[in-house]
């Protein structure tokens, strides 16, 4: 499987692009941001460095086939409002982790619930995974509401190692 020679996905609102060095503000935006990062246990950054480090490694990873990461922008107005990603693939490239952030102007707005039903489509059908995980915070409560409103279901009997306030959803082929 080659990632990069995948169509990009599109929705009716929303354009996905690699994520490049073109979006380094909108990665140190949401990186930065205590709003954004509430729940995810990483320091803060501090400086737009970061953010180049963090991208460089996600378009080698592209290269690597280790994960697929897109920057969402907005078709009508060309904002550049979040970001979307499929990660962590098991070995036999059967499952992978879904991960996403959006800047907090975006919020119930319906933007990542759009880009994840794309993301869901892409993974099962063009990747063609059985099973697609997400990891989100017990106190989340926007990210597991989206997540069961598109279908993924709870593993409680599942733990995330060294996350314990993580919950673990899966959707299935």
């Amino acid at each position: 499987m080659k990632l990069s020679r995948f169509k990009n996905p599109e929705t009716e609102r929303l354009v996905f692009t690699n994520t490049n060095l073109e979006d380094v503000a909108l990665v140190f935006a949401s990186r930065s941001s205590p709003i954004v990062r509430k729940y995810i246990i990483q320091p803060l950054y501090t400086k737009e460095e970061e953010a180049v480090a963090h991208i460089n490694k996600l378009i080698s990873y592209l290269e690597e086939d280790k994960s697929i990461s897109w920057t969402l922008i907005n078709k009508v107005t060309n904002e550049k409002i979040g970001s979307i990603c499929l990660w962590n693939f098991s070995q036999d490239r059967k499952t992978a982790e879904v991960g996403y952030d959006l800047l907090p102007e975006y919020f119930r707005k319906g933007y990542m619930s759009e880009a994840l039903q794309a993301v869901i489509k892409f993974g099962l059908n063009d990747l063609n995974l059985s099973i697609i995980e997400a990891f989100t915070h017990i106190e989340n409560e926007s990210s597991k509401k989206l997540l069961v409103t598109n279908g993924f279901v709870l593993q409680p009997e599942r733990e995330d190692p060294g996350f314990p306030k993580n919950s673990i959803y899966i959707l299935c082929k």
